[in-house]
């Protein structure tokens, strides 16, 4: 590809584009013959306009400290004498819409903010403007028709400066992303493997000291080793929880049309022990829909909220109701328990991540199962949120959007 065809190709422009450009402004064939008809003017003024743009440009500091050397001068003096020259000479190919991009390119090299190159062509509209008003003093029709012209193109130019600028700004920030990423997953690899390593063997060794060496330890040691035990476990369970919620924060969701209600019955197959422990009886008063999501995530939803409404029950027997309604864009579920309830004051800290109303001697949990969530649903576009009574028992409500795109 011939190097002035890159940046057009680059970010995806073609002439058909810069047609649909110049037919928004109303800039046409009859305004390229006006300008073409400006090149007495163009050689008369041009030294002249070049010359007040230099000056203009010394005269802030921002641009002062760009042109540190006469080379740097040079090259700006040519560069803008030429796109003179090409504006009144009216051939708007496609070289001359790749050096408009070219100009974006090398402003974002320089670290020249937009602000001020497009101070730089109201500089150019507001001075041109004069001399054309004085060189047609006597045409001030056929001047004022020049003046629209002109501005017309000066309009496209800023904006293809300015487009390549964004374009050049935004490759810099997703090469600063995708290395926060890599950091970011580096990290995650070494909680999954080099932390729950260790982890393992502690939960291991404090089982294999309390089972073959019992008799050598006397009640405090042995409280002593149930307590490492513990930790160790808790640990472990946080650490997959943090990895739950760096997974759902990073990656995209993997959408499919899933069935609810095969769903639910999985989260409850997972949740089997706890269920059967405690004897919880289900409702369902409806079934629930084939929705589009990410049915690991969303399971992550029903499975912390079932479990939550399990742990936090003393009721005999628990009871659980999972419904779902159908509202205009979304549908709407509740999982509603029978369970210890939670006063008004708390209900929007639970949502919260590593918040805790109680002990950990009393639950057990990372703290994080809501806050997981909330990340799931919110990220989904939709929202949670709860209804509660202590000693009544909770209501979480959250919402999944029909046509989800996420």
């Amino acid at each position: 590809m011939p190097q002035d065809h890159y940046f057009m190709a680059e970010i995806g422009i073609d002439m058909q584009e810069i047609q649909r450009r110049m037919d928004f402004v109303g800039f046409d064939k009859n305004d390229i013959k006006k300008l073409s008809e400006m090149q007495d003017f163009a050689k008369q003024h041009g030294e002249q306009i070049v010359g007040a743009f230099y000056q203009h440009l010394l005269s802030f500091r921002e641009t002062r400290l760009l042109l540190k050397n006469q080379g740097t001068i040079d090259r700006l003096m040519s560069s803008q004498k030429t796109y003179l020259s090409e504006i009144f000479r009216g051939r708007f190919d496609k070289h001359y819409f790749e050096q408009r991009l070219k100009t974006g390119a090398v402003h974002h090299r320089i670290g020249l903010k937009p602000k001020w190159y497009m101070e730089i062509y109201a500089f150019y509209e507001n001075y041109i403007s004069t001399l054309i008003s004085e060189a047609y003093r006597h045409e001030s029709d056929r001047g004022l028709s020049r003046d629209h012209a002109l501005r017309k193109i000066f309009r496209i130019d800023m904006v293809l400066a300015l487009e390549y600028y964004m374009y050049s700004n935004n490759l810099e920030m997703m090469a600063k992303l995708n290395h926060n990423t890599q950091a970011i997953d580096d990290f995650t690899r070494m909680l999954s493997h080099d932390l729950k390593e260790p982890l393992r063997g502690i939960e291991a060794f404090s089982s294999f000291l309390l089972e073959d060496y019992a008799k050598l330890l006397d009640q405090q040691g042995t409280r002593y080793l149930k307590f490492l035990k513990e930790s160790g476990t808790r640990m472990k369970e946080l650490i997959q929880d943090l990895l739950t919620l760096a997974s759902i924060t990073q990656k995209g969701p993997n959408l499919d049309q899933v069935d609810l209600n095969v769903l639910l019955e999985q989260v409850k197959h997972h949740l089997g022990f706890a269920i059967q422990q405690k004897q919880v009886v289900f409702s369902n008063h409806l079934p629930l829909p084939i929705v589009r999501c990410d049915a690991l995530q969303v399971a992550e939803v029903f499975k912390n909220l079932i479990s939550n409404a399990i742990k936090f029950n003393t009721s005999t027997p628990p009871r659980i109701d999972v419904t779902a309604y159908e509202e205009e864009s979304c549908y709407r579920f509740s999982v509603k328990d029978n369970g210890i309830g939670i006063e008004p004051v708390y209900q929007e800290q639970v949502l919260r991540p590593f918040e805790r109303l109680h002990h950990r001697g009393e639950y057990e949990g990372s703290g994080l199962g809501l806050a997981i969530c909330k990340k799931v649903v919110e990220k989904a576009g939709g929202e949670i949120w709860l209804e509660s009574e202590a000693g009544v028992g909770s209501t979480f409500y959250f919402t999944l959007p029909k046509n989800n795109r996420y």
